[in-house]
């Protein structure tokens, strides 16, 4: 390997909000969205306001469709009797002589758990003041005008405490992308003063954060687009012919592996880190020994369960926005590669480059296998 600088993990100045965008749908496994709300796309100069004005576009569907409801149990003094009366609320508050019973019942309304956390993270957006041009002008008065409509919907603190209380059923497919616009609304603690894309700027330095999503959106990626191939998580155990019950399980973030035969196998591992590259004994760039040493033990452990095991392929993937890399080395039988994807480039460019990380690399090994056996 030639040296070379290390490699600088994406910053909010060099990753195109199209690209983040996509990023998120795949993410979020939304990738049905792809091809809709390319205007808000296109006017949104900064994270901010992409969320915002997705968030406007989504909710004024939901509004077109009518909002989902459901029953929710209400408790209420009333003219009548509805439901169960409660005695002793009702001479509590003397409610029999105002001829009024103290009820508890169940409404069919649009005040459910969905429809608050939309509402609430309209009116939390709707509030930031770092949107100050006239086109963030606009999407304020946009986002006040829903949440005007909205009504009839409670106002609430959206917590991940509450998000756990989500129950999205088939029929509610539209929520899909809002919910998940708010999860990252809350997840990023809006709204702030600050000035500038701070959204993209927390998302991309924090890197627990970012490295869940950059995980999930290649998973999600490959799942989309290789549909002769099984892309999943996979859970391994160590071979230990002793039967140590204190031995730690091992899970992988993607496990490609071919349907048909031969079943070649892909094992990779997502790293965001603030350098794709340490500096040697010398000074001169080198990998990282520890993601080194995890996938190694992903493909050696596992090599007793057949050849396609034995024969697997490892890559370690690191997001970049400056120079690329694509390395490879082949350790005791296993081919190991660690590349980059630039995020800084149009998307087309990422598509296919991802694409090619995968394909090509089993193609060889494939053939490099089949040599082996011939000779």
């Amino acid at each position: 390997m030639d040296p070379s600088p290390s490699l600088a993990a994406p910053t909010k100045r060099t990753i195109p909000i199209r690209n983040v965008w996509f990023l998120l749908l795949y993410a979020w496994d939304l990738t049905a969205w792809r091809g809709t709300l390319k205007g808000a796309v296109e006017r949104s100069p900064n994270l901010l306001c992409l969320l915002a004005r997705v968030l406007a576009d989504a909710t004024h569907e939901l509004l077109r469709r009518n909002l989902t409801r459901s029953f929710s149990p209400r408790a209420e003094s009333i003219r009548g009797v509805r439901g169960r009366i409660d005695f002793a609320q009702s001479l509590k508050r003397l409610d029999f002589e105002a001829g009024r019973a103290h009820c508890h019942f169940s409404t069919l309304d649009v005040d459910t758990v969905p429809n608050r956390i939309i509402r609430s993270t309209l009116e939390r957006l709707s509030h930031d003041r770092s949107m100050e041009d006239r086109a963030a002008a606009e999407l304020r008065q946009d986002l006040r005008g829903l949440v005007r409509a909205m009504d009839d919907v409670r106002s609430v603190r959206v917590t991940s405490t509450l998000f756990r209380q989500l129950q999205i059923g088939r029929n509610d497919r539209a929520y899909g992308l809002p919910l998940a616009v708010c999860a990252l609304v809350q997840r990023l603690e809006m709204p702030t003063e600050q000035t500038g894309d701070h959204l993209l700027a927390a998302l991309l330095d924090d890197e627990v954060l970012f490295s869940d999503l950059f995980e999930r959106f290649l998973r999600n990626f490959w799942r989309t687009h290789l549909t002769d191939h099984e892309v999943a998580r996979e859970e391994l155990s160590w071979f230990d012919e002793l039967g140590c019950a204190l031995m730690p399980s091992m899970r992988t973030d993607i496990t490609i592996t071919q349907r048909a035969a031969p079943h070649r196998r892909m094992v990779i591992d997502a790293k965001y880190y603030k350098h794709a590259l340490a500096a040697g004994q010398y000074g001169n760039p080198r990998f990282i020994s520890n993601n080194l040493y995890q996938i190694y033990a992903y493909l050696r452990t596992q090599e007793h369960r057949g050849h396609e095991f034995a024969t697997a392929e490892g890559m370690l993937i690191y997001p970049t926005t400056t120079m690329e890399l694509n390395e490879s080395m082949r350790v005791q039988g296993h081919r190991i590669r660690v590349a980059t994807v630039n995020l800084a480039a149009p998307w087309p460019d990422i598509e296919e480059r991802l694409l090619q990380l995968r394909g090509p690399s089993l193609d060889v090994m494939q053939a490099a296998a089949s040599s082996e056996a011939t000779g």
